[in-house]
């Protein structure tokens, strides 16, 4: 993931929109990256589904489920309706203008409705660490009120993977593992090769016998 922050928000839509609910607030340090998860009613399978931006006017589309041919290269935002009721967004490389609210919209049948509202705000870069504690400040991520609930969502940091904690252990093991198996290597080959001789020595003594056999 190298200097970048990946944080997993699973947004769930039950029943209706959250239109009402505060948005989740969350700190993300300047460079980072989200990835977000939002849940649609099936029956809006086919609606256009957008994310937006909050200002005062209103909902401002910064990306939508529509293939837009025409979009720039080197866009930091794309939404996906991976169907199913499932829509991700990903925001990459984040910016301090970054900082405001984001949420998942739906434009169905009934009209256009709010899946779930984030409020992203944007700290100070991180400053200058090592390789190693870079990669481990960019598995942290900070959501300011822990006991926040919403019925229709929910964010997380997106903690790192057992097989990443386990990984020096498991290089351990596996080096271990290889001398152990260079080592039977070793043993089988020298096994073959006192064979080898054991035959040799027979298939001699045998023919050494049978020349002093007639002279005999």
């Amino acid at each position: 993931m190298g200097p970048n922050l990946l944080l997993l928000l699973l947004l769930t839509l039950a029943g209706q929109g959250s239109v009402g609910s505060l948005p989740e607030v969350l700190q993300v340090p300047v460079g980072g990256s989200i990835l977000v998860q939002c849940h649609y009613r099936l029956q809006d399978v086919k609606a256009r589904k957008v994310w937006c931006r909050f200002l005062l006017e209103g909902c401002q589309p910064l990306v939508s489920s529509a293939v837009d041919r025409r979009a720039p290269e080197g866009t930091r935002m794309f939404l996906t309706d991976l169907g199913g009721g499932l829509l991700q967004v990903e925001m990459l490389t984040l910016r301090e203008e970054d900082a405001g609210e984001y949420g998942c919209v739906v434009e169905g049948a009934a009209g256009p409705q709010t899946l779930h509202r984030i409020a992203l705000e944007m700290l100070p870069p991180a400053p200058s660490l090592k390789e190693e504690e870079v990669e481990k400040t960019s598995k942290t991520g900070v959501l300011v009120d822990k006991h926040f609930s919403d019925p229709v969502g929910s964010a997380s940091p997106l903690e790192p993977s057992w097989d990443e904690k386990r990984a020096p252990g498991k290089q351990a093991l596996q080096d271990s593992g290889l001398s152990q198996l260079s080592l039977r290597i070793l043993l089988i080959l020298g096994v073959v090769l006192l064979l080898g001789l054991l035959v040799v020595a027979v298939v001699l003594f045998a023919v050494m016998a049978k020349r002093k056999g007639p002279s005999a």
